[in-house]
């Protein structure tokens, strides 16, 4: 008789249902990581557009001045502050994923006078591993 046995074919079930088991959790990790990455991009390119601004005026700028459009996103909430010599920028988690929470924040501050930024990234050690470059 020709097809597969039954044992056949319930180790082939066991093998594909292992290799979901490994798999599964990994693309979660990615997927956060990459939700999560997106926030540094953000505050890197406001820190741009400040650097700028600030060598041509000399002081720190709000998003229009500097030309900034803060953007939306369904994961991160962000927020720019006000122009003077000094300006923050921060992404706040809106809705959770991996292992951030809705407490997690990024920011940066500006200081016009020497062009000089100071990051902060999420204290939580999930959420900041997830940018650890920032």
């Amino acid at each position: 008789q020709k097809g597969f046995t039954l044992i056949e074919l319930m180790v082939v079930i066991v093998i594909i249902g292992i290799l979901s088991a490994l798999a599964i959790p990994k693309m979660f990790g990615v997927s956060a990581k990459a939700k999560a990455a997106e926030a540094p991009g953000v505050v890197a390119n406001w820190e741009t557009l400040q650097s700028a601004y600030a060598q041509e005026t000399g002081l720190a700028g709000d998003s229009t001045a500097i030309g900034f459009q803060t953007p939306t996103s369904k994961w991160i909430t962000y927020a720019a502050g006000a122009a003077g010599a000094t300006s923050t920028f921060t992404g706040t988690v809106k809705a959770a994923f991996g292992d951030c929470k809705t407490t997690d924040v990024w920011q940066s501050v500006f200081t016009a006078a020497g062009d000089v930024v100071a990051h902060t990234k999420p204290g939580t050690a999930g959420c900041a591993a997830y940018t650890s470059n920032f």
